[in-house]
């Protein structure tokens, strides 16, 4: 039986489509491909995290890893490269915010806007109830990764490219909300709607997506280890 746990986020994308359609239809082409990887993150999240459970530690790592980071990059990495025959990986990363430039920015806004973070999710109070076992807490930390190179580099910086900035913002941030349908209807999605906007201001400010990965993380890893102790 296929599960489409997150199915919601799919939602999100009826705001670039719809655009697009009204307004600046030379981009569909992109957008329907984001909009087919997605479908299929959709689709095989649910098996994939089936499957690579069994693979102790890291099994939740590397299933994230394939669906929201391998797997959309080679997608776009084959569109790209039928369009550009000259780009290369590098190039293609750098569509995503995956570069060098804008890295002291990112790390910058990321300083800035942690306490913002620490405070939303302390007045929220999610995690458990003791703390979890560092290796867990840095394999956390190093899946957010995932999650940030999908919402933030695809999802935003790349739209951004295509479309109004307002619609970047508003899919990116929506989607990412709508990627934890556990915390529908409860405080938890407000820590999931400012770590959205925070990580949208970064990536925007620096048109690099690492500092919005650290915020992410170490969101995390305030959540799993430090959270609890309180």
């Amino acid at each position: 039986m296929v599960d489409l746990f997150l199915w919601p986020t799919l939602l999100c994308l009826l705001i670039p489509i719809g655009y697009s359609f009204l307004n600046d239809k030379k981009c569909i082409k992109e957008i329907l491909l984001i909009s087919f990887i997605l479908l299929v993150i959709v689709i095989l999240y649910w098996p994939f995290m089936v499957f690579f459970e069994n693979i102790p530690y890291v099994g939740y790592l590397l299933g994230k890893l394939l669906l929201f980071v391998i797997f959309p990059f080679i997608m776009f990495y084959l569109y790209i490269k039928y369009i550009n025959k000259k780009i290369n990986i590098g190039q293609t990363l750098s569509e995503f915010g995956v570069q060098r430039a804008g890295i002291k920015d990112s790390m910058q806004y990321f300083l800035i806007l942690l306490p913002i973070m620490l405070f939303a999710n302390f007045i929220v109070g999610m995690g458990p109830d003791s703390p979890v076992q560092s290796w867990y807490s840095g394999m956390m930390f190093m899946e957010s990764f995932t999650e940030e190179f999908f919402f933030r580099g695809i999802l935003f910086l790349y739209l951004w490219k295509l479309l109004d900035i307002r619609i970047a913002y508003a899919t990116s941030i929506i989607g990412f909300v709508l990627l934890h349908p556990q915390y529908f209807f409860e405080i938890g999605m407000l820590a999931g709607l400012v770590q959205g906007v925070l990580t949208c201001i970064i990536s925007h400010k620096s048109k690099n997506i690492v500092g919005a990965w650290f915020l992410h993380g170490a969101n995390r890893v305030f959540s799993l280890s430090i959270m609890p102790l309180f």
